[in-house]
């Protein structure tokens, strides 16, 4: 009878081994890691995009309502403004009654302003986008805004690199979008200040340009960045707390966003975000020329 011999591992070959299980237990300890993050931002994101669609569907139907509203308040409101203007023109030879007639004139164009940012914010935003260089919608916004600045003593600073950029977007939307945050950027100030216009220097590959709006006010409460786009919410003691609504409709309809925040040095930054042109984008006939 043979007697087959015992096979003895060795101490080196048994290290082996239970290096080799520590190594893949490692591994898989890696791996759950990187797949419990992974679940955890999908999650986080799922949330708010939930977030963002009740938020759509909530400014839809208050918009669907406030359209209707401002309709019905402007149509009478033509009417008492025609009369206002034959009123004044019939006392023009008493003074003190013109004064009051210039009052309620006055008022109604306060009201009116209130019903157009209404419906502007309600209205259709689809935009017209075309080719066009960032230089030429920012000279828009600063001839529109250029003059309150002045008379608060607050100077706008734009940074040269955004001129040339070419962005593909509905210049008029964006123009009024960026009105909107200059205003409120005057407002914020008060006055003796500086107002900056500057590129984003983040290199982020993704196709948008990004103009940061920054100020020397005193910035956003922490409490209140979560508010601030939101219709008809203001700290203003004037005004329909539009301004901010309009300016992420018309971002979002654009392709873009807006963000807010507050900056090192203090104030407040906004950052829009504007698509840049590509060889993709439509060429439109702008002036006869191409």
């Amino acid at each position: 009878m043979t007697t087959m011999p015992l096979t003895v591992t060795s101490e080196p070959d048994l290290g082996a081994i239970i290096q080799a299980y520590n190594e893949v237990t490692e591994r898989l300890q890696r791996s759950h890691d990187a797949l419990a993050r992974e679940v955890c931002r999908l999650r986080e994101e799922l949330h708010e995009k939930n977030r963002e669609l009740e938020r759509r569907e909530r400014l839809a139907a208050l918009g669907e309502m406030a359209a209707g509203v401002a309709h019905e308040i402007r149509n009478p409101l033509g009417g008492i403004g025609l009369y206002a203007s034959l009123l004044e023109r019939d006392l023009a030879d008493r003074p003190e009654q013109v004064e009051l007639v210039k009052r309620i004139s006055g008022g109604i164009c306060n009201l009116d302003g209130i019903v157009g940012d209404i419906l502007a914010f309600a209205g259709d935003a689809d935009p017209t986008p075309q080719r066009t260089t960032m230089g030429k919608v920012l000279q828009d916004a600063l001839d529109q805004t250029a003059p309150k600045a002045e008379a608060s003593n607050i100077v706008i600073e734009v940074d040269r690199r955004l001129e040339t950029a070419e962005v593909f977007c509905d210049a008029a939307q964006i123009g009024r979008a960026l009105v909107n945050l200059i205003l409120n950027a005057v407002d914020a100030i008060g006055s003796d200040g500086c107002i900056r216009l500057r590129g984003d220097d983040r290199c982020v590959d993704d196709g948008l340009l990004r103009v940061v709006v920054e100020d020397t006010g005193e910035g956003i409460a922490s409490e209140l960045l979560n508010r601030i786009f939101d219709p008809f919410f203001t700290t203003k003691h004037t005004g329909t707390g539009l301004g901010l609504a309009i300016v992420h409709r018309i971002a979002e309809s654009n392709g873009g966003s807006i963000n807010a925040g507050n900056r090192n040095g203090g104030g407040a930054a906004f950052v829009l975000s504007v698509p840049l042109a590509d060889d993709r984008n439509e060429v439109v006939n702008v002036g006869g020329r191409v």
